[in-house]
């Protein structure tokens, strides 16, 4: 237990009484919404999940000029990222998702400047809404010992971060949970219950390793959200940030209805919201043969796939979000900037976002990197 008040300040007559952790995040989390504390500038951010594999290819990130970037996380720091954000797995076969690797990319990261998010997807392998499948670990278990199981997971990575220096500033309870998560027993076949209980579980267990970082929950579109959060309120449970993706090609294409949503997100549930991924093409061109995602005709309008339409895209996303400010908006996060093609021209498993990515074709820094300038 945490005593909210240090014994000189506590009025002498009245009981000892200490209170815990959970009620005083509420109350912190409520005095930075009202005085607008919350953060002293918005995240800027990018997923680099995919840099240390990048890395080990001997792929060359050039600057704008076609410089080698000799310290990547130092060079995207300077450009105004300030935020990393890192998917964790559980047991995967790659070991860049794997605690151990993730530990040691979030201290480069630190290192370097920037505030550390992770993404916890409950999962061995990729969790989204197409896909939410329990670590192999916790499969067979029942609920409850798997809600604990969870619990004690997050509490192992929470302490392995600290203990490595590693000062976590966000949590993701969950990767895209529109459907639920770690199915089936986080599934919501039956409705949101068992997803908000674990979802209190993880709360906690954050809370109580540490309780200086954020806990946000998180779905693909912004138009879901009100209903999914609403859900999970008559259920008991808010997180303390509302977190979601927005990508023109699968989601809300008019960048003023996406930031007039998230003001009302914000509004409705007295949270700030946290764009978690986003993206935005530079051109429809290949540069292997592995099949991209984004195509021609899935432009948004007055946004070309140009490196000067991906820049603007950015840059009028950025404008719109740094106005509703902190106590509405934390930011957002700009999802595999880093992943470029690097195995080959002729490579069929390389990279399917190589036109999204923020390097072109050569690893020549694209005009977008201006849009994380404050």
């Amino acid at each position: 237990m945490l005593a909210l008040f240090g014994p000189e300040e506590r009025n002498s007559h009245e009981p000892d009484r200490t209170y815990p952790p959970m009620m005083i995040r509420t109350l912190l989390l409520t005095f930075f919404l009202l005085s607008g504390l919350f953060v002293s500038a918005q995240w800027r951010g990018g997923d680099l999940s995919f840099l240390p594999s990048i890395e080990t290819t001997g792929f060359l990130y050039k600057d704008a000029m076609g410089n080698p970037i000799e310290d990547v996380p130092q060079w995207m720091s300077e450009q105004g990222m300030n935020l990393a954000r890192y998917r964790l797995w559980n047991d995967p076969e790659r070991l860049y998702h794997a605690l151990p690797g993730v530990v040691q990319e979030a201290q480069r990261m630190q290192e370097a400047g920037m505030d550390i998010l992770i993404d916890f997807h409950f999962s061995d392998s990729w969790a989204d809404p197409g896909q939410q499948i329990t670590p192999k670990m916790w499969r067979h278990l029942p609920f409850d010992e798997a809600k604990e199981a969870m619990a004690c997971w997050i509490d192992c990575v929470m302490k392995a971060f600290a203990q490595q220096g590693v000062q976590v500033a966000m949590v993701q309870l969950g990767n895209e949970t529109d459907n639920g998560m770690m199915h089936p027993h986080g599934a919501m076949d039956g409705g949101f219950g068992n997803l908000a209980s674990l979802l209190q579980a993880g709360h906690e267990a954050v809370t109580l390793a540490s309780p200086g970082t954020l806990i946000a929950v998180h779905v693909s579109d912004i138009h879901l959200a009100p209903w999914y959060f609403d859900q999970l309120q008559a259920e008991g449970y808010t997180p303390d940030v509302l977190a979601v993706s927005n990508y023109s090609l699968w989601h809300e294409t008019d960048l003023n209805v996406l930031s007039s949503a998230m003001a009302s997100l914000s509004n409705t549930f007295s949270r700030p919201t946290f764009l978690a991924e986003t993206a935005y093409a530079w051109t429809t061109d290949w540069n292997d043969w592995t099949q991209n995602l984004w195509w021609t005709g899935s432009e948004s309008d007055g946004y070309s796939f140009t490196p000067q339409g991906q820049l603007n895209y950015l840059t009028d996303l950025d404008a719109l979000l740094t106005t509703l400010g902190p106590t509405q908006c934390l930011g957002w996060c700009y999802w595999a900037p880093d992943w470029v093609s690097a195995m080959g021209p002729e490579s069929i498993d390389g990279s399917p976002w190589e036109n999204a990515a923020l390097w072109d074709f050569d690893g020549v820094a694209l005009p977008a990197w201006s849009a994380f300038t404050d």
